[in-house]
């Protein structure tokens, strides 16, 4: 069963990767991923709704990211996503841990396809 972030009337998939404590949270609709037997030709990549990062520090613990400004659309929804993280990592809500998460919009991309 898929990991999933829901706040109110949304919510997706969320994959989780840990390296010892450190901790990456990956938001994406799992509708648009590639299937393995899909893979080839022109093959479209999503990148998902974003990122979040635990990075522990010593003592400390620093979280940065980025999320979809479309999707991430208000300050209690990053609240509820950093909720999420901390109940993954439990440690995060003791330790000193100031953050950076940034707003992105696409306003382009690049792809390769091996052609």
């Amino acid at each position: 069963m898929a990991n999933r972030f829901i706040y109110e009337d949304f919510s997706c998939e969320v994959d989780i990767f840990k390296n010892g404590k450190d901790v990456i949270l990956r938001f994406y609709d799992d509708s648009k991923e590639q299937k393995e037997e899909e893979i080839h030709d022109y093959v479209m990549v999503d990148s998902g709704y974003g990122f979040l990062c635990l990075k522990y520090k010593g003592d400390s613990a620093l979280l940065s990211g980025y999320l979809c400004k479309s999707v991430f659309s208000t300050d209690e929804m990053i609240d509820a996503a950093i909720e999420l993280l901390e109940n993954i990592s439990p440690e995060s809500k003791s330790v000193y841990m100031p953050y950076h998460i940034e707003y992105v919009e696409v306003m382009g991309y690049m792809e390769y396809n091996g052609e």
